[in-house]
């Protein structure tokens, strides 16, 4: 991606997350952008190309950061942990796309197969990741079949719905950190050797906390 591309999306992004998608226009993105709008609508002809190529750049980030499953058991606990720990952070700093995702994707039918995409490898992701800390012995054997399928699901329908509700409720339930729900579910399938290493990976918080500033910067949502 050229650097002017680059910084148009960072520019939307930025303005979607200030004022909204819909207070938007491609013109003040081109002016935020330091650039015109003709430059602007060469690479984006519409608003929507904006939403299409930030979540083709997510779908890429996934793949680039989690595409390889680390070999050790407990490196893919860790990558485990690190996705739980990084999601409400994703989630609270594009709070503009995922409360309007199901609107946006109702109305943009190329957005809507992007993120269909990306659930897919989101959730394959996830259940490789389950599977193989089953076969290692971190994660527990004796569960009902798919039980690790329907875990896998569930990140995804957590994510999808955490911010609305939070948002538009006051309730209880609606008030609970994402990130701790996700740990928490995790850790109910944990065996005692994977218990174990849960903890150490907690405990290690300076390089948890270094690794999710890491990929913030790098612009993953």
């Amino acid at each position: 991606m050229s650097k002017l591309k680059e910084k148009i999306l960072v520019s939307a992004k930025q303005l979607f997350q200030e004022k909204g998608y819909e207070q938007v226009s491609l013109r003040a993105i081109a002016e935020h952008a330091g650039t015109t709008i003709g430059n602007l609508t060469y690479h984006y002809p519409q608003k929507e190309s904006l939403l299409v190529a930030m979540q083709l750049s997510t779908q890429g980030e996934a793949l680039t950061h989690f595409g390889k499953m680390p070999e050790s058991a407990e490196g893919i606990l860790h990558e485990i942990v690190l996705m739980c720990c990084l999601t409400e952070e994703i989630c609270t700093r594009s709070s503009f796309y995922f409360c309007n995702i199901l609107q946006l994707c109702r109305d943009i039918p190329t957005l809507k197969q992007q993120v269909e995409e990306t659930r897919e490898i989101v959730y394959k992701i996830h259940l490789e990741r389950f599977l193989a800390l089953r076969d290692k012995g971190l994660f527990r054997s004796d569960v009902a079949p798919g039980a690790y399928e329907s875990l896998s699901c569930s990140f995804l329908l957590v994510v999808s719905s955490w911010l609305n509700l939070k948002k538009l409720f006051t309730d209880t339930a609606s008030q609970f950190s994402i990130r701790q729900v996700l740990l928490d579910n995790i850790y109910s399938y944990l065996t005692e050797d994977g218990r174990k290493a849960y903890e150490r990976i907690l405990a290690e918080k300076d390089v948890l906390q270094r690794e999710i500033a890491e990929h913030l910067q790098k612009n993953l949502l």
